[in-house]
């Protein structure tokens, strides 16, 4: 298994599984996962429901906390991608029109790969059997995987796709990505919320697998680095001002310890950690 991650958030998990003729393996994830049917086909049975196929060159969303059973009759391969920044599918694939009715979830709706798809799969399996990924490359390859799959499917059919987290804790995820802008500390995004700062820890927890904290730093972070890199014409004096620093060598600090380099630096496309 190797993990990867994108702007120095959580780490993606990313694993190739093989099974031998008539194998089973019980399986119950700590987060999502989309799983990529490569070889032969594979067959899935939840509690109580009965055995499913899944073909060769079909794809499918496990929830969380889902317990299944996985099964090939004959040798078969899987790639397995578990999504522990799970906000990464907010942003890519949700929208606050997305919120479903337990009715409308639907637990099991597997897709067929696309030609580019696969071209994107069997590079990431290329990879982690040459042993030559690295996070820059794994990362990048996540987000052409993403954005091929927002690409290849109508909004409905992504819908149903991912029907079986667009629940409450969707809508909590869309109100901090819509919200986190307006306010600088986690504490006060809890209170707009209408969450005590302990259930708001909570849920933030559960839902983006991190603290408040450390989310709103990294997306201080990632948006200090891009006013800096890419908004060149922006003064460093504004940029410092605007994110609440008290002069410019608070910011140099700031980016020295979390970029790994200068604001003079960053801007001269030097020595970037992120």
């Amino acid at each position: 298994m190797y993990e990867f991650q994108l702007s120095g958030k959580l780490p993606y998990h990313v694993e190739l599984i093989t099974f031998s003729p008539n194998q089973k393996r019980p399986v119950s994830l700590k987060y999502p996962a989309i799983v990529f049917v490569i070889t032969n086909d594979i067959f899935i049975r939840f509690a109580g429901d009965e055995e499913k196929i899944i073909e060769q060159r079909q794809f499918f969303l496990l929830p969380r906390g889902v317990a299944c059973e996985l099964n090939a009759k004959s040798y078969a391969q899987v790639l397995c991608m578990q999504i522990p920044n799970i906000s990464a599918l907010y942003v890519f694939f949700i929208n606050k029109h997305t919120l479903m009715h337990p009715d409308q979830i639907k637990l099991f709706y597997p897709l067929t790969m696309g030609k580019t798809i696969q071209q994107v799969v069997e590079g990431i399996q290329l990879y982690l059997r040459g042993g030559i990924i690295d996070q820059v490359l794994a990362g990048l390859k996540a987000l052409e995987l993403f954005y091929n799959i927002k690409h290849s499917y109508s909004q409905d059919i992504l819908e149903k796709f991912f029907s079986p987290i667009c629940t409450k804790e969707c809508a909590f995820a869309l109100f901090v990505l819509t919200h986190h802008a307006k306010v600088k500390t986690a504490e006060e995004l809890a209170e707009l919320s209408n969450y005590s700062f302990s259930g708001f820890n909570k849920q933030f927890h559960k839902v983006f697998g991190i603290s408040p904290y450390k989310w709103m730093l990294q997306q201080k972070i990632d948006k200090i680095h891009k006013e800096i890199f890419y908004e060149t014409s922006k003064p460093i004096k504004l940029i410092a001002e605007e994110y609440g620093f008290a002069n410019i060598s608070n910011l140099g600090d700031f980016c020295r310890k979390h970029l790994g380099a200068s604001p003079a630096a960053i801007r001269n496309r030097k020595n970037i950690k992120i």
